[in-house]
């Protein structure tokens, strides 16, 4: 039987629940070990709030069991910025986010925007750079962790 994925947008009561599934991607790829402070410094700087829901597009991949996934885009000055692309950690690889790309892409057509600017967790680089993104420089945020700036041209 195959799997049946929906793209929604997000609702406002989701935002605590998207912050977790942030945490939870993060730790992943062992960030939480490897930069100790950085999972609370996102869920204190970077969290998903109900404000960010309602103002900004905001879209869950959902399945059967429930949300695997989401991306965030937000207007910043004349750009466009991925603010948030996530999976939950069991379906990292099996092609969900080659689902929730296109999706993106399209919505963020529809904004007149030059340019998507994506502000990359490591591990995810060679994904943005695999749809079309351009590293443009790595950025350290901490000792040893670097995310990638890139940009995806609209």
């Amino acid at each position: 039987m195959a799997e049946y994925w929906e793209l929604r947008p997000a609702q406002p009561a989701e935002a605590d629940d998207l912050t977790a599934l942030v945490l939870r991607s993060l730790a992943h790829w062992g960030h939480d070990v490897n930069v100790p402070d950085l999972l609370e410094r996102v869920a204190v700087e970077d969290a998903v709030t109900p404000e960010y829901v309602r103002e900004n597009e905001a879209w869950v991949l959902e399945g059967a069991d429930g949300v695997a996934g989401f991306y965030g885009l937000k207007p910043v000055d004349d750009d466009l910025d991925l603010t948030y692309m996530f999976l939950e950690p069991l379906l990292i690889g099996r092609g969900l986010g080659s689902r929730m790309w296109p999706h993106a892409l399209e919505r963020a057509r529809a904004t007149d925007g030059p340019r998507l600017r994506i502000v990359s967790d490591p591990e995810a680089i060679g994904f943005y750079a695999a749809m079309g993104a351009h590293l443009e420089r790595r950025v350290e945020v901490a000792p040893g962790f670097a995310l990638g700036l890139m940009w995806f041209e609209l």
